[in-house]
């Protein structure tokens, strides 16, 4: 008897491993999506972020616009689907959650029913959960990031103003939430480097001409007001680096300031912010972290 109950355990043990073997460990998969341009290399420094996000599980980058072979936004999603992963994070490499941009995501996703005007993909065709997470807004990595960049560009804080600028969106409201969450940044810009002043400014490149206007004047008339009294600097808070730095760069044609052709996807915290922004997103949703 007691031998038979040493076979059956035996026989219970290789069963367990063979049930384990065939159903591996659940893992959560990352999905990376930003713009797109037509730019190469302003994709490419975004997929090479992609690479350097520390993820146990698979990870996609993929693009709404312009995507270069491979990443196409259904196909990269159909890849990770195609791994048995049980959620799919899906993290907006964007400024803002306010925005045409984030909205059409969302319905990717699920999360909004009404199909926004300019979606061109397909709803996410997948058995994993998807679970989406904010933009940048005013993370605190992200402010990290600006006041980095801030400090290269300084020489002496005290007798310098910085400007920092966005895209920003078309709807008016929602360009209101963008400038909050950057004012939020150039606070702590100023606080942590002593500007005497920070401001913030959205370019809304793609609203109406009398919109995208205003905002033109906008710009030039803080970095105008802002270099009688002291040295400016300009900041853009911009994904990548590509067409906008020199949209800004046009728009402020004949103001003497100084600018860096800078983009949060090149610097090391861009990364990190990805992996936490992904994490808090599971621990909301009661994931157990254990990577």
């Amino acid at each position: 008897m007691r031998s038979m109950a040493k076979l059956l355990a035996g026989l219970a043990a290789a069963l367990l491993v063979s049930v384990v073997a065939a159903f591996p460990q659940e893992r959560d998969s990352l999905l990376v999506i930003a713009h797109g341009s037509r730019q190469a290399d302003w994709n490419n420094r975004v997929i090479r972020l992609g690479e350097k996000v520390n993820w146990s599980g698979p990870v996609g980058v993929a693009f709404l616009m312009n995507a270069p072979e491979g990443h196409d936004l259904n196909e990269v999603v159909s890849k990770l689907d195609e791994t048995g992963v049980a959620r799919i994070v899906v993290l907006p490499l964007m400024v803002s959650s306010y925005g045409e941009h984030y909205e059409e995501i969302r319905y990717y996703v699920g999360d909004r029913k009404e199909k926004p005007e300019h979606a061109h993909h397909s709803l996410f065709q997948t058995k994993a959960q998807l679970i989406l997470t904010p933009a940048m807004d005013e993370h605190e990595v992200i402010s990290r990031i600006l006041t980095e960049q801030a400090r290269a560009m300084s020489k002496e804080a005290a007798n310098e103003s910085l400007v920092l600028v966005a895209h920003g969106p078309t709807d008016d409201d929602f360009n209101l939430q963008w400038l909050a969450k950057l004012g939020r940044h150039a606070e702590r810009v100023r606080r942590s480097l002593g500007f005497r002043r920070v401001e913030v400014v959205t370019l809304r490149d793609d609203a109406p001409k009398p919109i995208r206007d205003a905002a033109t004047e906008q710009l030039r008339a803080n970095v105008s007001r802002a270099g009688q009294d002291s040295r400016v600097l300009v900041l853009p808070v911009l994904v990548s680096v590509g067409f906008i730095q020199r949209q800004i760069r046009e728009r402020l044609e004949g103001l003497d300031y100084q600018m860096t052709d800078s983009g949060i996807a090149d610097h090391p915290l861009a990364a990190e912010w990805i992996r936490q922004q992904a994490r808090t997103a599971l621990a909301v949703k009661g994931v157990e972290l254990s990577q």
